[in-house]
């Protein structure tokens, strides 16, 4: 595929794509497929978790928590990519960009169904906290009175569904934006839209460090309302970062599978996929070790409570396995170079990551329901289940809107051919 240059030494791709080695128009009327597949899954799910609300409020309110924060840690994962893609000015990976930004799609339909979990906060079925900052803090003394001071404005409604509003303002407005101008690319070519992607991408890989830790903050390790970790955003984002990676192999080799990309993303490009996968598994292990290790070392009730609750019963065992399936397996499993370059061993690591992704959220949740050891439900299924399938339908309804890469990027010629290095 041939090139023109400006006088700066920037690539400026052809008038109309030449040279692709694989069809790469919108999928169109081709999607149907999926959705035969996708719609019923979702709908039986959203099915059984809407008699799972009336039945059983409570188990619903903490299973679908579950799912939700499982689905939207993956589509703010895969905004983190877009925008590490244009902060990094990567060649290599201009291919895979679209899958990240159709991924990043389900933002917005995430924005409306978080309103299960407003239910659950302002009917006190979700959060203790609810009902202890609404209390008359004469009625409180010693550690509940310090407690209700130090808290009380923090989860006071006004400031609570501001920073709500925040957290989806931000995310939506940079997934939207870096969309459209990646789309208007594909109509117009030339450069200008790669520098305004790279100009605002800096920005928003900042505000979304800040605002998904946030959100951690306020509803996942509000569960427990008198426990904090600094650390716990990081270790919320992490496994989001990993899953989203192991989302996007998966869309990719579905592709492929189907007949489209098998040659304009490769097993080189999933190679590299495969490695940061890899690292990231190592960075989870080091920050989930190293919140537990600080915990354990300060040994302050505060603190320990966390950890404590998941030695009840039978959460003793499944906090104990957590290291062992999230970190040492897939670490194993990704270590040898021939499984990163297997598209069996790929399909297979990044469905047992999403799987164990899924595993670790369901620790971090359900024990404040369970206290006394685990009790399955079948809406701990249902709810990630029809979640990510919102995830899913979200992506392949933007395979249908646009190109399945962005035909016009001016760098799109280092990634068609690409190659790893010979070790």
């Amino acid at each position: 595929m041939t090139t023109a240059t400006t006088t700066h030494g920037e690539p400026l791709p052809p008038t109309e794509p030449v040279g692709l080695p694989d069809p790469v128009a919108p999928l169109g009327d081709r999607a149907a497929g999926a959705y035969r597949v996708l719609i019923p899954v979702v709908s039986f799910a959203a099915g059984a978790m809407i008699v799972g609300w009336f039945l059983n409020p409570k188990q619903f309110y903490h299973s679908y928590l579950f799912g939700y924060v499982f689905a939207l840690d993956i589509s703010l994962g895969a905004l983190f990519w877009v925008l590490v893609h244009h902060v990094a000015d990567a060649g290599w990976s201009v291919g895979l960009r679209r899958v990240f930004e159709n991924i990043s799609r389900a933002i917005l339909p995430l924005a409306v169904l978080f309103v299960p979990v407003l239910v659950g906060v302002f009917s006190g079925e979700l959060y203790k906290w609810y009902e202890f900052v609404h209390r008359d803090p004469a009625t409180l003394h010693g550690e509940e009175a310090h407690l209700y001071h130090v808290k009380h404005l923090y989860f006071a409604t006004p400031f609570l569904l501001a920073r709500l509003a925040l957290y989806f303002g931000v995310w939506a407005w940079y997934s939207v934006k870096m969309r459209r101008w990646s789309n208007e690319q594909d109509a117009v070519g030339g450069a200008a839209l790669t520098r305004r992607m790279q100009w605002w991408a800096p920005s928003g890989l900042a505000l979304l460090g800040l605002t998904a830790t946030f959100f951690a903050f306020d509803y996942l390790m509000s569960l427990q309302y008198s426990w904090f970790s600094t650390i716990y955003g990081v270790y919320f984002w992490a496994g989001g970062i990993r899953g989203s990676l192991a989302t996007c192999v998966l869309v990719v080799l579905a592709l492929r599978r189907a007949g489209y990309l098998e040659h304009t993303i490769t097993v080189e490009h999933l190679h590299d996929v495969a490695k940061i996968m890899f690292g990231f598994t190592v960075f989870w292990a080091y920050i989930a070790f190293s919140q537990y290790f600080l915990i354990w070392y300060g040994n302050m009730p505060e603190e320990t409570q966390f950890y404590l609750l998941r030695r009840n019963g039978a959460w003793y065992p499944v906090s104990i396995l957590l290291p062992v399936l999230y970190f040492v397996v897939p670490f194993f499993m990704l270590l040898p170079r021939a499984h990163k370059r297997s598209v069996r061993w790929l399909a297979v690591i990044s469905a047992w990551v999403l799987v164990m992704h899924a595993y670790d959220l369901y620790w971090q949740v359900l024990p404040v329901l369970h206290t006394d050891t685990v009790h399955f439900h079948y809406l701990d299924v249902a709810a990630p289940v029809g979640l990510f399938g919102v995830v899913l339908l979200a992506t392949v309804y933007g395979f249908q809107r646009a190109p399945l890469i962005p035909v016009r990027d001016a760098r799109l010629n280092e990634t068609i051919g690409y190659e790893n290095e010979t070790p």
